[in-house]
């Protein structure tokens, strides 16, 4: 415990700028998984420090139904567990230490503890369970159901259905706006977004989207949430306060996967094309100033970039190129790829990918070699400067902290944990926050006035 905390006083320190840094990323390991498993999705879970993947064959439909747990430090597979047919998507109930899955064939959703990674409770969805999302608020979790055009509402301390909430036809995705505790359901069938209250779980808007709305995230900063339309190849944005629709952005050909990155308050957007091996001849991200909702760069990535994640440690953004079988790691600040790595010679396919911060690695998801790679990245005590985006004009203190964290002046914040996971949003400019209930680590406090990074106790 002593050496770890110091490990994150050097993190803290070098972050701020004290100690000149420089990272490098390599494979580590690669985890054979169980016969004819395929991971298709997966998810960090903080609180235990495990990798839970979502496993079906490469092909037809799935005889291997079943979720494998890695343990985040020895990169070793604890257990394996059989769900229902056609484990699709995960979500994590944080305050319960709780994961979700989504069975897209069984109709069905599978609860598993956190802790004893048993099976706890089986659930009724509605006709094809697609995609998760947690209510930190009231401590919910959302299901949309891609054929039955509706989203279960599941009360995530008791394990029990409240309600089916009627949407749009062919709900693939949805997300959760903390700040204003909505629930935001692109409809790819009827082109439209259905926004549902957190506390009423009620439809409380419905808005016109482009041509198959098909990725979606919510940025905190501005309370803005980012919709990708795959047909119309641009992003629409709506306020998250009035759910209206303030801003359409042109991006790239094929819009899909939507990403956050809190450092830089910005906005990533794949761009596809037509999804499938070898087209189109060149994919992009577009980087989206969330400020301006403008276009500021386009990065060149592989065939068919699908799914990302951020390293607040190092600054990094992750993303894998499903059918240029590798990773594509890039400098969050400067909006540039500074190394590519390949994940084999043969037929790959990575398909996910996640985050974990206590041991500064990335994991991927290989669709077709039935495995998951790991790539480690570190810090040294050599080379240039990290990334400055911490403001000096903001102290806090003390550090690290153990009950309360204090600043100079009053105001808006958002807590992040270490691997991206927003924790906390507050409204209302205050000059203190109570960090008693947070586990110990590094988090990132946000504001519109810069970033600060703190250690919890």
């Amino acid at each position: 415990m002593k050496n770890n905390f110091k490990k994150m006083l050097f993190m803290a320190f070098a972050f701020a700028g004290l100690i000149n840094t420089t990272t490098a990323q390599w494979i580590e390991t690669t985890i054979t998984m169980p016969p004819q498993a395929s991971a298709r999705d997966l998810i960090y879970n903080p609180n235990s420090n495990k990798i839970y993947t979502a496993n079906v064959p490469d092909v037809g439909m799935p005889a291997q139904k079943s979720v494998t747990i890695i343990d985040g430090g020895s990169n070793s597979i604890l257990t394996t567990i059989q769900v229902p047919e056609g484990p699709r998507d995960f979500c994590h109930n944080t305050q319960n230490n709780k994961i979700y899955v989504a069975n897209y064939f069984a109709d069905s959703i599978t609860v598993i503890d956190g802790q004893t990674d048993q099976i706890i409770a089986l659930l009724p969805a509605g006709d094809g369970p697609r995609a998760l999302c947690y209510n930190s608020t009231n401590n919910k979790i959302y299901c949309a159901n891609e054929f039955s055009g509706n989203v279960t509402v599941i009360d995530g301390a008791s394990n029990t259905i409240i309600t089916t909430i009627p949407v749009g036809s062919t709900p693939r995705v949805l997300c959760y706006n903390n700040v204003s505790n909505k629930i935001y359901v692109p409809n790819a069938g009827s082109q439209n977004l259905s926004v549902i209250s957190g506390s009423s779980n009620a439809v409380i808007a419905t808005l016109q989207m482009g041509n198959l709305p098909r990725g979606i995230v919510f940025n905190p900063q501005s309370n803005r949430v980012y919709v990708s339309n795959y047909s119309s190849d641009n992003v629409k944005v709506v306020d998250g306060v009035t759910d209206a629709v303030v801003s359409t952005i042109t991006v790239g050909d094929g819009p899909t996967a939507m990403f956050h990155n809190p450092s830089g308050n910005k906005i990533y957007c794949s761009n596809v094309g037509a999804p499938g091996p070898n087209t189109p001849a060149a994919c992009t991200i577009s980087v989206i100033d969330a400020a301006s909702n403008t276009v500021v760069k386009t990065i060149t990535a592989g065939d068919e970039p699908t799914a990302f994640c951020f390293s607040p440690n190092n600054n990094k953004i992750y993303w894998v190129d499903e059918w240029s079988h590798r990773v594509s790691v890039a400098d969050a600040a400067a909006d540039s790829v500074i190394m590519t790595i390949s994940l084999g010679t043969g037929q790959v396919q990575p398909v996910d990918l996640c985050y974990n911060p206590i041991n500064e690695r990335v994991y991927t998801a290989n669709r077709l070699t039935y495995n998951l790679t790991v790539i480690k990245d570190s810090l040294t005590t050599t080379g240039i400067s990290s990334p400055t985006i911490e403001n000096s004009l903001i102290n806090i203190y003390p550090i690290p902290v153990e009950h309360v964290l204090y600043f100079n002046k009053k105001l808006r914040f958002s807590i992040y944990s270490s691997n991206g996971r927003l924790i906390y949003n507050q409204a209302e400019s205050t000059d203190h926050f109570n960090v008693t209930n947070l586990t110990p680590g590094l988090y990132l406090l946000v504001t519109d006035k810069g970033v600060k990074r703190f250690v919890k106790k």
